[in-house]
């Protein structure tokens, strides 16, 4: 079936819905959202476990990554909470700067945005639509998604990136700019675990630490956090923010631990001396449970070349000083990271150097950006989901004036 709209946008996740209602709200434009899922923002729902972690107070250009120039984008929404409020969502900011729904509930974003959509006559949301190709036109472009054949006069592409392929990013709007001439970096896995050898023994365990990735040369990256182990490496927020400076092309790369990141190696070694003479009938795996996990105190005193078996009244300074050198630099052989299905981003897309700074695309007129499909992603805390609010509401904008200007 052949429609015909002034914006068609291609994926109805945040930035898709964001770019929507700002359309919208600035004109009587039509607008078509395009998505292959049979709901809309349903990536939404499982943000922030669930609570959605739409932005940050301390929103900056430094917590961002790729080769999209963000600033210009942050420097315009430095606070997305005003457009939401116009929406009928307030916000709630905790002690970290991290901000979420005031109903701690990932669906009232998603709701607020739908409502928004729905309200307007001049949007159409068209769910189960798979976007095969776009086409340039006479009118302006042909987009083949589903059964339908849509003609528009400006494209915007906010389908997403690989990340969460089970909510409805599954890569192909890469395929549909490629095929458009466009570059696009190469896409990998973000803001997810690092795969490590050793952890088996400590799933389970969460531990807050300074974590630190190094490679041959030295010092790449450093996070204070929680970390978790798992059975397959290491996961937490921590890890996530260092998985975004984690390359396979650095070599090999290892994860250290500071277990007392608030004790020098001195007072770590004099705390540890002091328990082993309160405890000085214990064996050595016992020694330790009021500072470690047992399990982290087993995995420590196998490092430290300790034996289980030993009394503590038998471990000598030189035993007391290994141990504190370890859990001061507990140390993983980082074998990768782990795959889409688990990450939360996407790092990679199209480049920074294919689109102006209207979001538009440098060699197509009217085709725009929005959200993960641009080369940009940043650390946990909310960065993302405010650049893909951001962009979206700014290529909506764009969108609209584009075709006014025309």
């Amino acid at each position: 079936m052949k429609k015909r709209c002034d914006i068609s946008i291609i994926g109805g996740g945040a930035s898709g819905l964001a770019c929507a209602v700002s359309a919208a709200q600035v004109s009587d434009c039509s607008v078509m959202v395009l998505d292959r899922m049979p709901k809309v923002g349903k990536k939404l729902l499982v943000t922030g476990n669930g609570r959605c972690n739409l932005s940050n107070r301390h929103i900056s250009g430094e917590f961002y990554h790729g080769s999209f120039d963000v600033n210009p984008i942050l420097d315009e929404f430095p606070d997305i909470r005003l457009f939401f409020e116009k929406l009928g969502l307030y916000t709630v900011c905790d002690s970290s700067g991290r901000i979420y729904p005031l109903s701690n509930t990932a669906s009232s974003v998603s709701d607020a945005l739908r409502f928004a959509a729905e309200e307007k006559d001049n949007i159409q949301i068209l769910t189960e639509r798979s976007c095969r190709s776009i086409l340039r036109h006479k009118e302006g472009f042909l987009i083949k998604a589903g059964e339908d054949d849509v003609i528009s006069k400006a494209v915007i592409l906010a389908c997403g990136g690989c990340a969460a392929p089970v909510q409805g990013s599954d890569g192909s709007g890469f395929a549909l700019v490629k095929g458009l001439g466009i570059d696009v970096a190469s896409p990998y896995p973000a803001l997810c675990s690092l795969l490590a050898d050793g952890t088996k023994s400590l799933d389970g365990v969460r531990s807050r630490c300074l974590a630190s990735l190094v490679n041959s040369r030295g010092l790449v990256k450093s996070e204070l956090g929680e970390i978790q182990f798992t059975k397959n490496g290491l996961s937490g927020i921590c890890i996530f923010n260092l998985s975004a400076a984690f390359k396979d092309s650095d070599g090999d790369m290892t994860v250290s631990l500071d277990l007392l990141p608030d004790y020098t190696f001195n007072n770590a070694f004099h705390m540890l001396l002091n328990a082993s003479r309160c405890r000085s009938r214990d064996l050595s795996d016992e020694l330790f449970s009021g500072i470690f996990n047992r399990k982290l105190v087993l995995c420590l005193l196998k490092r430290a070349d300790i034996p289980l078996s030993t009394f503590s009244s038998r471990i000598n300074y030189d035993g007391i000083k290994r141990l504190a050198a370890v859990s001061k630099n507990l140390e993983f052989k980082i074998k990768g990271r782990a795959n889409f299905n688990s990450a939360q981003v996407t790092a990679g897309g199209v480049r920074g150097s294919e689109i102006d700074v209207r979001l538009m695309s440098k060699k197509i007129n009217g085709l725009f950006f929005a959200g993960e499909i641009i080369d940009i992603w940043g650390d946990c805390g909310g960065y993302n989901l405010h650049f893909a609010f951001a962009s979206g509401i700014k290529a909506g904008r764009e969108a609209v004036r584009y075709i006014e200007e025309k």
